[in-house]
């Protein structure tokens, strides 16, 4: 069970799933910074164990991404991306590599370097929807691809996707979270509460 404390409060993080977002949650910086607290895990105090969220100078809009980390103390890691749409636009494909391996993503006649890094890589196809060929290789491996498929393109959808050791030897050496989001369910949810706001007397 976790929370966000900042100035202002706890707030508990629900609805969490590895492949979907979770609802917007609002944070204030006061004297002391922002963390996410794990209730299950207590310190020698006998309050929950923290990890601090750290929020880099000059973004807009940021997104908080918990990862399992073993070695912290609360067993996460906390990393925190730019999600607004000017540095994360529409119809763009974001690739964190987790792993400590190269790897190489080709689409259409495009070649993109993944380095093992928690910064993101980009990649917008442009154009209308379609259907691409895409593929992932070892970058010591450039004629063998560990993953081939199609993918839809959706100037409409924007994906975030890590990329990790695999665990199951039957899926194959890299685990893979897609994240979508979808703009019009977006809008549809928007106007739904202007509609509802609107409403009220």
């Amino acid at each position: 069970r976790l929370t966000i404390r900042d100035s202002k409060g706890a707030t508990v993080i629900e609805a969490m799933h590895p492949s979907k977002r979770t609802a917007t949650y609002q944070v204030v910086a006061g004297e002391t910074p922002p963390v996410v607290e794990a209730l299950d895990l207590k310190g020698p105090d006998g309050k929950p164990l923290t990890s601090e969220i750290k929020i880099p100078a000059g973004v807009k809009r940021p997104l908080l991404v918990i990862h399992p980390a073993e070695k912290a103390g609360t067993g996460l890691r906390l990393i925190v991306l730019e999600d607004d749409v000017s540095n994360f636009e529409w119809g763009s494909t974001r690739f964190i590599n987790a792993t400590d391996k190269k790897m190489v993503f080709t689409y259409e006649k495009q070649v993109v370097e993944l380095p093992p890094s928690m910064e993101p890589v980009q990649t917008r196809p442009g154009g209308a929807s379609r259907n691409i060929e895409v593929k992932f290789f070892f970058i010591d491996r450039p004629s063998r691809p560990f993953y081939s498929s199609i993918w839809e393109h959706d100037p409409e959808l924007r994906m975030l996707v890590f990329l990790g050791p695999g665990s199951d030897p039957r899926m194959g050496p890299v685990a893979m979270k897609m994240i979508p989001e979808d703009r019009r369910l977006i809008n549809a949810a928007a106007e739904a509460a202007k509609a509802a706001n609107g409403s009220k007397p």
